[in-house]
């Protein structure tokens, strides 16, 4: 005989039908009402199940009918009576009858749940609260930390040049996450942002989430249009997350608070499927990666034999690169005059670093003054 202490009540009408309790050494029993005994009691038919296997249950992955079917040791089955204040677990190895068991076909969702918990999260820290589920076709419970850590830079990527892209003259470490916490069964990543509410509870970051919500969008011509609003550096990282996610067969569902006030969690799920289909869009439209850039300076150095340049705008750092065609460089004076030179840019990640550089490559060239 083992005594148990509810954790968490799942479904209650009349008295809880449904419900998580712990014995004394934290093992866990999901318990369901079958029948009231002659005094009373509530009879509980109940299974030992571990944290994962719980964890599938609650977020819908799993019914609770095969939760029973397939236990996951031996000699895992208890009836649990309530009588008074005591929950007592007894050890069951006789036959199951079909009325002790649940009927086909019910999932739990706790997603309601969540959300309240993120809107809670979203007025306690004052910040924007995003949560990423990455999911494995075996819905596993761990997930492989290079596909982890290139997902959160390319993720983080896609935010950084979206917010430049929404919001001129911005801290870009307003728009920085840091990672909160990780929940097992869809390996679940909770992010917080950088910048906090405004006063009405809003934030910039909030128009930047709304606008790369519609690029995983099920209408296929709101991700073109949305990807021409977005080109360059966006949708550039845009193409590099979704090629992570495919290359590691993972689907992704998010979620995120940006507005403690509206009390509002928004959603999208997106299947395997859909980021195949969206691959291929950013595929027929790989053009729109790069971005053109106009700067004014002089050059500090340039080579007509192999193309290569340094420059330094009057307003900014010093930037380097290639040409598309040597002969640009051709009778280019170093130090004294002034040029315009417009350059193409493409953002590459160091694979050792899984940090970004700006690549450039000089197309044209002027003389703007002797």
């Amino acid at each position: 005989m083992r005594t148990l202490k509810i954790i968490k009540e799942l479904v209650y009408y009349d008295v809880p039908q449904i419900f998580i309790a712990e014995d004394a050494v934290g093992i866990r029993y999901l318990c369901l009402h079958y029948d009231v005994n002659e005094n009373g009691d509530l009879k509980y038919f109940s299974i030992q199940v571990s944290k994962e296997r719980l964890n599938d249950f609650l977020k819908g992955h799993i019914d609770l009918l095969s939760m029973y079917r397939n236990v996951e040791q031996d000699d895992s089955f208890y009836i649990v009576t309530i009588y008074d204040d005591v929950i007592s677990a007894e050890l069951y190895n006789k036959d199951i009858l079909p009325e002790m068991l649940p009927e086909e076909g019910f999932y739990y969702d706790d997603t309601f749940e969540d959300d309240e918990e993120m809107i809670e999260q979203a007025i306690k820290k004052n910040k924007p609260i995003i949560r990423l589920a990455f999911e494995t076709q075996e819905n596993y419970h761990d997930i492989d930390s290079r596909c982890l850590s290139a997902a959160l830079v390319s993720f983080q990527s896609l935010v950084d040049s979206c917010y430049k892209k929404l919001n001129k003259n911005v801290d870009i470490r307003d728009s920085q996450l840091r990672v909160s916490t990780f929940k097992a069964a869809s390996f679940d990543v909770e992010l917080f942002a950088n910048e906090s509410l405004d006063m009405f509870g809003q934030s910039k970051l909030s128009v930047t989430l709304d606008e790369m919500n519609k690029l995983f969008s099920d209408d296929d011509d709101e991700v073109v249009r949305t990807l021409r609003s977005l080109k360059g550096f966006a949708a550039n990282n845009y193409g590099k997350f979704i090629n992570v996610l495919l290359a590691y067969d993972v689907s992704v569902n998010y979620k995120w608070v940006f507005s403690s006030s509206a009390s509002e969690v928004h959603k999208r799920k997106v299947s395997s499927a859909r980021l195949k289909s969206l691959q291929d869009i950013v595929n027929a439209n790989s053009d729109l990666g790069t971005e053109t850039h106009t700067y004014e300076g002089i050059f500090k150095a340039a080579s007509v034999d192999n193309g290569k340049w340094t420059f330094v705008p009057d307003e900014g750092k010093e930037i380097k690169g290639d040409s598309v065609d040597t002969n640009i460089l051709n009778g280019i004076t170093l130090t004294n005059i002034h040029y315009k030179i417009i350059c193409e840019a493409s953002q590459q990640m160091n694979e050792t670093t899984l940090k970004e550089k700006t690549k450039y490559t000089l197309i044209s060239c002027d003389v703007l003054s002797n």
